[in-house]
């Protein structure tokens, strides 16, 4: 059976957590394969302006390029306003077929909100979640949620260590706005994407 990993976010913009979460959950994991899925609106961000879903999209493909673990997939930005995890992962377990074993990958915040999620009861039992563990981060947190979704829905949960690294879109978008440097915090291609089409200046 294949592996795949779903990792979903506005990616506004993308940057090296994303990219590092990913990389350590396709290893650690052994994952064949990492489905980057910008949203269309996330349910937890509909009140915060983004960029346009095109520019989204383009600056994930240009930040996974060059890694033959990592793909892009335009089919929640093709779909209903507001992106469920759930959903996506029906609709992609569906189209891949049961030859292959989809796991969601998410960082410590996001895994420790997940009791609110739509449907979370369907994605702990159909689908393995890969959570990153960054050092001496809300560890007894995470680690009593990971019991408790096991004892509560028979999760099957990894998680897999990351490096202690502190970089956010929001952090990101508001340096731009102030013109203070972002090099080193996201890929050189995505800073050329940025700066080629003024993005984040107002916002």
């Amino acid at each position: 059976m294949k592996k795949i990993g779903l990792m979903g976010g506005t990616f506004d913009p993308i940057h090296f957590g994303h990219l590092i979460l990913a990389e350590q959950a396709r290893d650690g994991a052994g994952l064949d394969k990492v489905i980057f899925m910008p949203a269309k609106m996330s349910p937890y961000k509909t009140e915060q302006e983004c960029v346009s879903e095109q520019h989204r999209y383009n600056m994930t493909s240009l930040a996974i390029r060059g890694n033959p673990g990592f793909t892009v997939s335009d089919m929640e930005l093709c779909g209903p306003e507001i992106s469920y995890t759930i959903h996506t992962l029906e609709a992609l377990q569906q189209q891949f077929g049961r030859e292959y074993q989809l796991h969601f990958i998410c960082g410590t915040d996001a895994f420790l909100g997940m009791e609110g999620w739509r449907n979370v009861e369907g994605i702990l039992r159909n689908f393995p979640i890969i959570v990153g563990s960054r050092p001496r981060y809300k560890d007894r947190a995470r680690d009593d949620m990971i019991r408790h979704f096991i004892a509560k829905y028979g999760a099957r949960i990894q998680k897999v260590h990351m490096p202690k690294i502190d970089i956010s879109s929001s952090d990101i978008k508001k340096r731009i706005k102030e013109k203070s440097s972002i090099r080193y915090l996201l890929p050189e291609s995505v800073i050329n994407y940025i700066e080629s089409n003024e993005l984040y200046q107002n916002l």
